[in-house]
């Protein structure tokens, strides 16, 4: 089985890129890359409905679902929504990561051949979800993340232009 998923680890990577209008490219990664959302990562972002960015996120994700993008259920979140309303205990972060774990472990065991774990750039070193990971999952900040498109835009955009400039014929510098 030829698959690869990206796992959004919590709410914040899909925050950092919808303030950098850089959400679209998540998608330009389909339909090689399965987009995996944790629904408690979604029930993060409805909670912050006021943080900028927080809507245009949702939005995104209300665009795309079934798109190359999916919400997937977990039992972290049903736990949540259960405690919740006895003790009307907050959301806290690790309870996103552990619904991504959860994600995580399922798509291991459907044996995607490779995981990307999609996370906030402030909580890329305490993330908890990150110990003892296998080989085929790698765990990339939003600013790794970016940097590695446009790293790879820069580079379409030079072969781009070097064809462009062979196909009229002038010599180029070596």
């Amino acid at each position: 089985m030829h698959t690869t998923s990206l796992i959004v680890t919590d709410a914040r990577p899909l925050i950092e890129l919808a303030d950098v209008d850089e959400l679209d490219t998540l998608l330009a990664l389909a339909p090689d890359i399965r987009i995996l959302i944790p629904d408690m990562v979604r029930h993060a972002l409805l909670v912050h409905i006021d943080i900028p960015g927080v809507p245009d996120a949702l939005e995104w994700i209300r665009a795309n679902d079934g798109q190359g993008v999916s919400v997937q259920c977990t039992e972290e979140f049903e736990e949540f929504i259960v405690l919740k309303r006895r003790h009307n205990d907050a959301v806290e972060r690790s309870q996103n990561e552990l619904a991504a774990g959860e994600i995580l472990g399922r798509e291991l065991a459907r044996g995607t051949e490779a995981i990307v774990l999609l996370l906030g750039d402030a909580h890329t070193e305490h993330a908890s979800v990150l110990a003892n990971l296998p080989a085929q999952v790698l765990p990339m900040s939003t600013t790794t993340y970016l940097q590695r498109l446009r790293s790879q835009q820069r580079q379409s955009m030079v072969g781009a232009l070097l064809q462009r400039v062979l196909a009229l014929g002038r010599p180029t510098a070596s």
